[in-house]
């Protein structure tokens, strides 16, 4: 995915939305509700979360591994892990479980498989995560073409990141209550207390 490709993607608006972009911004802002509120915050953690996690991979001189090839582009993409974040939940309107369901699971490769995050792989693999909790967690699925156009990628492609990223988590997609808990928890104290 490159920045090139983000920008050809071209959205309908009857995909998304029922109004026109300027109805939608004056909904938004008068009726944003606390679950869109929680959701921008979370976003924001999560987003957070994963750019320490590259700079410590950055610090320890990470050149990858064959594990993770598939998910490395030679030229990071210019667009910030927040405003992907934000264009995934914007267009997929994804459950907050999901979010925090896909960070589980992008924190069980890197522990389990010693995957690292970069500048040049974290979107390819964010992306695949969602799209795993996605399929894992909600009821609600559309075409893996929408999911594709959403990520920035050919269908194909996405399909192949989808069975890189389940054979590396090695299909164990299940999250206990408890693991859930701890991450969901860490995430919204962690914001509480960025707040305050």
């Amino acid at each position: 995915m490159d920045q090139k490709e983000l920008k050809n993607i071209q959205f309908k608006k009857e995909e998304y939305s029922d109004y026109t972009d300027s109805e939608q911004s004056e909904t938004d802002e008068t009726n944003m509700s606390d679950e869109e509120n929680v959701t921008q915050d979370l976003l924001e953690e999560i987003s957070n979360i994963l750019k320490t996690v590259i700079k410590q991979s950055k610090e320890l001189r990470y050149n990858g591994n064959k594990s993770d090839k598939i998910f490395h582009v030679n030229i990071a993409p210019t667009i910030t892990i927040y405003d992907y974040l934000y264009r995934i939940q914007k267009y997929l309107n994804i459950n907050n479980s999901t979010l925090i369901i896909s960070l589980i699971y992008i924190d069980r490769i890197c522990k389990e498989k010693g995957i690292k995050l970069t500048n040049n792989n974290i979107h390819r693999i964010l992306f695949s995560s969602i799209f795993t909790a996605i399929k894992y967690n909600e009821d609600n699925l559309l075409k893996t073409s929408f999911y594709a156009r959403i990520a920035g990628i050919s269908e194909k492609e996405l399909l192949k990141l989808e069975n890189a990223f389940l054979k590396l988590i090695e299909f164990k997609l299940f999250v206990s209550d408890e693991i859930y808990q701890i991450y969901s928890s860490y995430l919204f104290c962690k914001n509480k207390l960025r707040n305050n």
